[in-house]
């Protein structure tokens, strides 16, 4: 029997919500019908039969017309409309796409405003922030405007994250709040820079496909590998992120969940 991948928008991994490819047969709707995540890559089932032995690539309009029909009943669980939480919904096209609440966003849905606004690992607060030479003058973070442009492209227009997750890691300081290594950047200088090369993820504790929110409380600050093998189901991974989801669940249950 032969299944056709079909992508829909609104599909998404119970798991670990992201956007999943369905299978569809080219039979009749009586055929089991599975979804595939290439993130946690596994294989989900939405009735019974056997898995998938191929990947065609060309529909008839009559099973298109069905399978957008077997689609409308996919369960709530695959459809999340949460407030607060990382999928949107895209008035113009009715479907929902992944993205950070902005930080408008962010104290409308909560009542409160994310901090963490500026961060400054200087311990001596004479020398500048990016060649780490002693200030003249007036100056109080850069020694010259060079350093100051070199120090924005890095931390702001090179940074490569967006906003509310950035705040997150500054909160953190660029710790690995799992195994504590340093995600931060080090410059030219041996100076330490609130920037990373791509090795910062902030985990929600809670799933966004559970109900999890873009609360501060709900995110944690993790090295790209310790995310990666949490999902794996590595269990020095699992076990130190659980027991971080458990503390945070005694004092924030109400701010990690969406209403």
């Amino acid at each position: 029997m032969d299944y056709h991948r079909f992508k829909l928008p609104k599909a998404y991994c119970p798991k670990c919500s992201r956007k999943v490819e369905l299978l569809f047969s080219d039979e009749t709707s009586d055929q089991a019908q599975f979804y595939i995540c290439f993130k946690c890559k596994t294989i989900g089932q939405f009735g019974i039969g056997v898995l998938p032995q191929n990947d065609v690539s060309a529909f008839s309009k009559a099973r298109k017309k069905e399978i957008q029909q077997t689609v409308e009943l996919i369960p709530d669980k695959y459809i999340y409309k949460a407030k607060g939480s990382q999928l949107r919904l895209q008035e113009k096209t009715e479907t929902y796409t992944r993205r950070w609440l902005s930080l408008y966003e962010y104290e409308k849905a909560f009542g409160e405003e994310l901090g963490f606004e500026t961060i400054d690992f200087r311990e001596d607060k004479q020398l500048c922030k990016w060649c780490n030479q002693k200030l003249e003058g007036r100056r109080t973070s850069f020694c010259s405007d060079r350093c100051s442009r070199n120090y924005g492209k890095a931390t702001f227009f090179k940074r490569g994250i967006s906003t509310l997750p950035y705040r997150i890691a500054s909160r953190d300081q660029f710790y690995c709040r799992v195994t504590g290594a340093d995600l931060a950047l080090t410059n030219r200088f041996g100076v330490r820079i609130p920037a990373s090369d791509h090795q910062v993820e902030i985990h929600h504790l809670i799933f966004v496909s559970e109900g999890g929110s873009d609360h501060e409380a709900n995110l944690l600050t993790v090295s790209k590998q310790v995310h990666k093998e949490y999902h794996m189901g590595i269990d020095y991974a699992v076990s130190a992120i659980e027991k971080i989801k458990e503390q945070q669940l005694l004092l924030y249950r109400d701010k990690m969940y969406t209403k």
